[in-house]
């Protein structure tokens, strides 16, 4: 089942250039899996439909299948490419670089750029020294102590 609906896709669509009535099935399915893989960060496994996936996500997706639509409807016209769709395969593109570093929250879904728990921050990992490493455990000293 696909993570857009027409209505989606056909937001980006000027109306009196190409008009959808049907999604390509195999386009979709294939700029679905190449968005998701790219947000593999992100819980997708329960991004399965139009109702369970977020929002942001499905604007990424439409935009990237209509552009795609766009350059293949159009490309014995244009040698260069059309600039329309590329302006959306940049916006798209902007909106997953923000989604993977940080910059962009997708809201209800947990954040992907935590804080590392690991020693020292999260002291429940730190280990007793050994008879091979004395060196672990609680620090020996710390700038600012006196001898």
């Amino acid at each position: 089942m696909s993570r857009i609906a027409v209505t989606d896709a056909q937001g980006w669509v000027e109306g009196t250039k190409l008009t959808i009535s049907t999604l390509d099935t195999k386009l979709s399915d294939q700029i679905e899996t190449e968005v998701l893989g790219r947000l593999s960060a992100f819980p997708t496994s329960t991004w399965v439909d139009t109702t369970s996936t977020p929002a942001l996500v499905k604007v990424i997706i439409a935009k990237m299948y209509v552009a795609w639509l766009y350059d293949r409807q159009y490309s014995e016209d244009i040698e260069a490419g059309n600039n329309y769709a590329d302006r959306l395969k940049q916006n798209a593109e902007m909106l997953m670089e923000g989604l993977i570093d940080g910059t962009i929250q997708l809201p209800g879904v947990p954040d992907v750029a935590g804080t590392p728990a690991y020693y020292p921050t999260d002291a429940s990992s730190a280990m007793d020294p050994t008879f091979d490493d004395p060196s672990l455990g609680p620090a020996a000293f710390s700038m600012g102590m006196i001898f």
